[in-house]
Parts: C-alpha cells; structure tokens; sequence
C-alpha cells in the first residue's frame, strides 16, 4: 500500500488526535502542531507556540488581543489581507427558508431576528438565561419585529416555554440538519446570540449579529464590522470552564436593555 507523499502538511489544531496525523504524514515541510515521541503536542515555530500557551494559560486568553484569524494568519506566515468566511447556500436551501418564511406568516416590511438560545450541553457557562431571553422579547414586541427561536434539541423545553409566553413568536424548529439550520438563519436579518455556532454561521452568512461573551474570549472572535460584542463589565470568575460557579454569572450580567440598544444601533446603521 503506497502512502501519499504531501510538500506541505498543515495543522492548525493543537489536539493531540490532529497533531498526531500531521505527525504521521508524510511532508516535505510541516506548520502548526505536530505530537513528539513523548506524546505531547509540540508547536512548529514560536507563533504556534504563542498559540499553543494561550489554550494553556486563561490569563494569556484573557489579555490576548487578536482575533483567531489573525493568529492562524501568522502560524501560517501569511501577510496578506484576511479573508471573511463564506458560505453559499444550494438554491434549493434558499427556497425551501423563503416558503418557510411565508408559512409563518412573517411580514417583509419588519426586520427579521434571530433569538438563537442554543448552546447544547456541553458548555453550559456560555448560555444567556431564559429569564433575559423572556426580557428581550418582551422589549422587541411582535408589532416590530418578525422574532424567529432557533434552538437544537436540547432547547426544545425552553422554546416550548416561551412559544407558550409568547404565542406570537416563532419556532424553527430543533431537527433542523445543519444545511437547514442555514437557511433559516439566512432568513434574519439581525442575529441575537452567544459565543456559539450560529454565531459563526451566522458571521459567513454577512449577517448583523449581537454577540454575547461570558466564559470565552471576546477578542478572538470578529464580527468583520456587521455586527456588535456585547460583555459584562465585571471579568469572567469561570473563564473557560463549562459550568459557571458564581451566584450569577457574567453571561446574566448582560443586561436585555443592553441587547435591545445594540439592535437599535444596528437597525439605524443599516437605514
């Protein structure tokens, strides 16, 4: 069995799972991270090596300034101008979100937004409780707004709860597939959400979003100008953990009235 021969591997993943690969194939020249005959993740040069301290020490996370795309830019040696990520929708996704659209009676003349509430269950820390979920649609009000719930199926009891609060609010649905889960997002025109994948489809897509950060760097994640990075003032107790310890956590520190300002802002920029 004849075994590819690469002239460049790269791993931009410091696992040791991935470093273990890029250690396996066979390259010319190997970038990012590699796993050494000890069994440990070993960076390739000292940009990697920045990078591989900040997953190890919060307070080099917490004082880091670039964005993630900056940091793999400069792994990479690259000193050209940082590309937007970029998804294209299949036409007959597109479709398929507009009928939907239409189905839920949804008015073209309102702005369109995106509650996504989601954050599964594996990083609980980076969730917006349900009670300020409850205070921003009570401030955006139906009259103005067509209010759209995105989840996944662990959110099913809490968007069965406010669709019960709220009867005019819509629900997406939590089986979407992750193509359809697209399209429907594309639909907002405003997206509402936490450190989490919609929020990176959500960016690809060129979408106004409202970004809340709690347990998880602000600083990494870019908005390419579309967009506002909402925070508690007071710095998180839990940064990078999964459960939150605190009384009340700083992703609760984000008060609605802030949120609601943030989409009031955007919806002027865009007239």
């Amino acid at each position: 069995m004849s075994i590819e021969e690469f002239d460049i591997v790269i791993n931009l993943d410091n696992t040791k799972i991935s470093s273990a690969i890029a250690s396996k194939a066979k390259g010319k020249q190997k970038i990012g991270f590699l796993l050494n005959k000890k069994g440990f993740v070993q960076p390739t040069s000292d940009k990697a090596n920045q990078w591989l301290e900040l997953a190890a020490f919060d307070d080099l996370k917490r004082e880091n300034k670039k964005s993630h795309q900056e940091i793999m830019y400069e792994i990479l040696e690259l000193d050209f101008e940082i590309s937007e990520p970029l998804i294209i929708l299949p036409n007959a996704q597109i479709k398929n979100a507009e009928q939907l659209f239409e189905k839920w009676k949804f008015d073209k003349n309102k702005i369109t937004i995106g509650l996504n509430i989601g954050v599964g269950s594996k990083w609980l820390s980076k969730a917006w409780s349900l009670r300020r979920w409850k205070e921003i649609i009570t401030l955006l009000k139906s009259e103005n707004y067509n209010l759209l719930l995105l989840g996944g199926p662990e959110e099913k009891n809490s968007i069965k709860e406010l669709k019960k609060e709220f009867g005019f609010i819509v629900d997406s649905g939590c089986d979407n597939s992750l193509l359809e889960f697209s399209g429907i997002l594309n639909l907002c025109d405003i997206l509402i959400t936490a450190d989490m994948l919609a929020l990176h489809i959500g960016t690809a897509l060129k979408k106004n979003i409202v970004a809340l950060f709690g347990p998880t760097s602000i600083n990494e994640i870019t908005l390419y100008n579309r967009g506002i990075k909402l925070s508690s003032l007071e710095p998180c107790k839990c940064f990078y953990q999964k459960h939150c310890r605190e009384e009340m956590s700083c992703m609760e520190k984000i008060s609605a009235q802030e949120v609601f300002d943030a989409v009031k802002k955007i919806e002027k920029n865009q007239k």
